[in-house]
């Protein structure tokens, strides 16, 4: 009886240490999302862009792309750590964990999860619920086609290069649009189609973009030298494409569905989005009937 009585006390110690010392985290909630987990990555890494507040500040801490995110909540004058991770359970359902710690009270939170709902676990439970009603709410504002292999068209093109943030690359292409049409209908260039994006470069730790912001034209023997604006004539190439609905300030996130599809099918492919627009954005309209088709180049 000794024995059995000391192992008890053991097994009691080493989880008394562990729920107390190890643990990281005070309150676990989870729940599941229809979007692939860059989406809610790139959601909720922007998360005072779309839900700004002024009692509360949200500070990404760490981040590993696509996978995982260390927040730290200021309400008032208490700081929630959030640890999110994001799982693909299945070709069409996303898990989603949040991991949440009272940065200054973690001992007496533990102490008393177990028994009651402190105003901390209530203000958890809060947040990430509105977390996951935003992600619905904003689930309805695009839809992305099926994914299908095709090829990326070969265009030529005049073209200038800019650099911002992934979410500002829209406002660029409204900023540089008049300046290169400026170019265009000074040397009487013949617009063949409709302009289009090809990213050169994509650092997703900083989520920083360099890319080409092009418009078909049609070949001449010599074009007009500007320090600016380039002419070439752009490669063909098979990728994964899909048809993008919605605000094109948001059509990266074609991006993530294309990477999670290409991840789960063992298809390497090139970070390197191109995007051809349909629609001029300033005569407005609903988001849903603007239309881009989005490609990723499969690796050779």
């Amino acid at each position: 009886m000794r024995k059995y009585g000391l192992t008890i006390l053991i097994v009691f110690l080493l989880f008394f240490g562990w729920y107390f010392f190890v643990k990281n985290h005070d309150y676990r909630i989870t729940f599941k999302t229809a979007q692939a987990p860059g989406i809610v990555y790139s959601n909720i890494v922007g998360w005072n862009n779309w839900e700004p507040n002024t009692n509360k500040t949200v500070t990404t801490v760490s981040k590993t792309p696509f996978s995982k995110i260390s927040q730290e909540l200021t309400v008032s004058d208490s700081i929630i750590e959030i640890d999110w991770k994001f799982k693909r359970i299945n070709d069409s359902t996303t898990k989603v964990f949040a991991y949440l710690k009272d940065k200054d009270h973690s001992f007496y939170q533990k102490l008393k999860a177990p028994f009651v709902k402190t105003d901390f676990v209530l203000r958890s439970l809060k947040t990430v619920k509105r977390i996951k009603k935003g992600l619905e709410i904003f689930q309805e504002t695009y839809k992305v086609s099926k994914i299908e292999k095709s090829v990326i068209p070969e265009k030529h093109c005049a073209y200038v290069t800019v650099e911002s943030k992934l979410h500002e690359k829209a406002n660029k292409m409204i900023q540089y649009n008049a300046f290169v049409m400026d170019y265009i209908t000074k040397n009487e260039l013949q617009l063949t189609g409709k302009p289009f994006l090809e990213v050169l470069n994509w650092n997703v730790e900083n989520d920083m973009i360099i890319f080409n912001f092009c418009f078909p034209i049609s070949k001449k023997d010599s074009y007009s030298n500007s320090e600016d604006i380039k002419i070439k004539t752009t490669d063909q190439k098979e990728a994964l494409k899909v048809t993008f609905n919605g605000n094109y300030r948001i059509s990266d996130k074609a991006w993530f569905t294309i990477m999670d599809y290409a991840e789960r099918n063992n298809i390497e492919i090139d970070l390197l989005p191109i995007e051809f627009y349909f629609n001029n954005p300033h005569h407005g309209g609903s988001w849903l009937k603007w239309k881009a088709d989005v490609y990723m180049p499969i690796k050779k």
